[in-house]
């Protein structure tokens, strides 16, 4: 029995060498692909996960992702609007997340893209979703990333958030319980909930006080995702 132990022994540790050596090690995410890596640039933008806030083509994130997200121009009932793209569940580094991009859009495309729309659904919210043409959809892949929503799978504590964002934040706690850590001088927003899901939010550092203001009108960082 001793004697077949020892075969077996020498016969297996040369494979599972080859086949360490063949494979290596797992890899290690990229600095960029984690959500308190952000860089703040001279002009006033921000690049986190790949993407400079206000200048990096939605079709560049799709390329990345290797996903083509879901897009829709959504309508609040105080006229508001956004146009957004949906990525879903992706992985980021080691970690799953949905990932939602706001584009930056001028109102007078927001206005042809709204009278081309093929579906208008309303929400529980109260706003409307657009669905876009085939034509702006192709469209909206050349226009620039603005903000992104990182919603994790994992849950965040103040104590994670503190460790990974900074000791010193803004904070902001609403009446139902949401909590707000704000790092204006790297455009990040964490929302964290008593129940749901957490939610980073990411915009250029310059425009972070309009940012800030939406919060403090009432605006959630939660979105409904599709």
């Amino acid at each position: 029995m001793l004697r077949k132990t020892l075969i077996f022994l020498i016969l297996a540790i040369p494979f599972f060498g080859l086949s360490l050596l063949l494979t290596g090690p797992p890899p290690q995410p990229h600095e960029d692909e984690l959500p308190w890596n952000v860089e703040v640039l001279e002009d006033g933008k921000s690049r986190v996960f790949g993407v400079t806030l206000e200048q990096t083509p939605l079709q560049v994130l799709r390329e990345r992702l290797k996903l083509f997200p879901s897009l829709a121009l959504f309508v609040s009932p105080d006229g508001d609007r956004r146009l957004e793209a949906y990525f879903g569940s992706v992985k980021l580094g080691p970690f799953e997340t949905n990932l939602l991009a706001r584009l930056k859009v001028d109102e007078g495309t927001l206005d042809a893209m709204a009278a081309r729309s093929v579906n208008d659904k309303p929400m529980p919210s109260g706003a409307r979703r657009l669905t876009l043409s085939e034509q702006d959809t192709r469209r909206a892949l050349d226009l620039p990333v603005a903000e992104l929503s990182y919603v994790p799978r994992a849950r965040y504590d103040e104590e994670t958030v503190l460790e990974r964002f900074g000791r010193e934040p803004q904070k902001l706690t609403m009446d139902d319980g949401r909590q707000y850590f704000l790092y204006p001088e790297s455009g990040v927003a964490i929302l964290l909930t008593p129940d749901g899901r957490d939610t980073l939010h990411f915009v250029s550092p310059r425009h972070f006080d309009v940012l800030r203001a939406r919060i403090e009108e009432g605006e959630s960082l939660q979105r409904p995702l599709p």
